[in-house]
């Protein structure tokens, strides 16, 4: 929402808390549901206030209004995407990049993978979810990290593959890669013309150095 959207939240808000009989909050306390809702657009706010309206009989709080938004994407896998990243880790020879989440998740479901997948994948999911919704309550962002197999030709191309998407930095990626190593600064078209000048300068000095010498 932006500021514009202020006075229609509030008259949102307010027709919420009259609905259920409940007074509307101080003003103190409408900056703190503004602070919370803000980064939300208005029409998805309302239609939050509206949902809460068709569960509860109770006056809502910021956190019962959230639980009726979306979550902003953070780059987590979903658990199901999650899972078939974590398989790959069942050899040891495949590297795999996953999230903190994924990694902590299969070291729960490994234990009975061999034994049963159908059970090791549903105590992967629960695990997982927990996990990430503990991270994003802390406000923690994603953390992408390399489990490295000993396959070295695939470590490469899944580590470049990574790095690619975004998933790993590069300084991170040459460490597990070295031959990704780049140059520590880029190339600048305007620093090799200064250069070039330079260049020519000091040459035209050298020459007319040699001639007055003759």
């Amino acid at each position: 929402m932006t500021p514009a959207n202020k006075p229609e939240f509030l008259a949102v808000l307010s027709r919420t808390f009259r609905t259920l009989r409940q007074p509307v909050p101080e003003p103190e306390i409408l900056n703190v549901w503004w602070a919370k809702l803000e980064p939300f657009p208005l029409e998805a706010v309302a239609q939050a206030f509206s949902k809460h309206l068709d569960v509860s009989e109770f006056a809502p709080t910021p956190a019962a209004i959230l639980k009726h938004l979306p979550k902003a994407s953070d780059d987590r896998p979903d658990a199901n995407e999650a899972w078939a990243i974590a398989l790959r880790g069942r050899d040891e020879r495949d590297t795999v990049v996953w999230t903190q989440e994924c990694a902590e998740a299969f070291s729960i479901a490994s234990s009975v993978l061999d034994d049963d997948e159908t059970g090791a994948r549903m105590a992967f999911k629960a695990a997982y979810e927990r996990l990430v919704e503990r991270a994003r309550t802390d406000g923690r962002p994603v953390q992408w990290i390399a489990s490295l197999g000993h396959d070295a030709a695939q470590r490469e191309i899944v580590v470049t593959e990574a790095l690619r998407a975004g998933r790993l930095q590069l300084e991170h990626a040459k460490v597990f890669v070295p031959a990704l190593a780049a140059p520590d600064s880029a190339y600048s078209a305007s620093v090799a013309q200064e250069n070039l000048a330079r260049l020519r300068q000091l040459t035209t000095s050298i020459n007319k150095s040699g001639e007055a010498r003759d």
